[in-house]
């Protein structure tokens, strides 16, 4: 069931598919029963596909939110930081004695971060969402090119839930490692 929410197409192709050798074996042998199987089974890929765009899944939803603040951090676009953090998000580190609690405190960090490094892109090397009762887990990989350091390989840990609204929106970011050096 996952597989076809989470991947509507690839379930309406692959039901689609059967249903064509239906029909195709249906014309090619004069059997009027295979031909409405056959658009019997298409019917069944259509309503798989749109039942799967319909519905999102918690992980869906947390790779959406990933996507739109990267988006948002990487193009300096603060504004849009309420969109997807929580008002109360947790910032799990403490570095330098930063500001690690609230939507300031991270548009305060990512504001210092571009003042000293200019951040030329980001690569999202691996992205695993861990769906979890109330929340999804999810472990990001990056690679990022930054002015006056190079290509610097980064590896995070966020938390993503729906808020009272049903709105998902990051409630905790961890760095776990930077530049392969460990914060665990």
């Amino acid at each position: 069931m996952r597989f076809i929410l989470e991947h509507p197409w690839l379930a309406f192709i692959s039901i689609a598919a059967v249903a064509c050798a239906f029909l195709w074996i249906g014309a090619r042998d004069g059997k009027g029963l295979q031909i409405k199987v056959g658009f019997g089974v298409f019917f069944i890929g259509v309503v798989v596909c749109v039942v799967g765009l319909l519905i999102d899944t918690p992980s869906e939803h947390a790779h959406r939110v990933m996507n739109a603040f990267i988006d948002a951090a990487e193009n300096e676009e603060y504004y849009l930081l309420p969109t997807v953090l929580d008002q109360d998000v947790v910032l799990e580190d403490h570095w330098k004695s930063l500001p690690n609690h609230g939507i300031d405190s991270i548009r305060t960090n990512l504001i210092k971060l571009h003042q000293k490094h200019t951040l030329r892109f980001n690569a999202i090397m691996r992205i695993l969402p861990v769906e979890r009762a109330e929340d999804v887990l999810v472990e990001i990989s990056l690679l990022s090119r930054v002015t006056g350091i190079g290509t610097v390989p980064s590896t995070w840990r966020f938390i993503v839930s729906p808020n009272e609204d049903g709105v998902w929106k990051i409630t905790s970011i961890d760095a776990l490692e930077i530049m392969g050096r460990s914060y665990r």
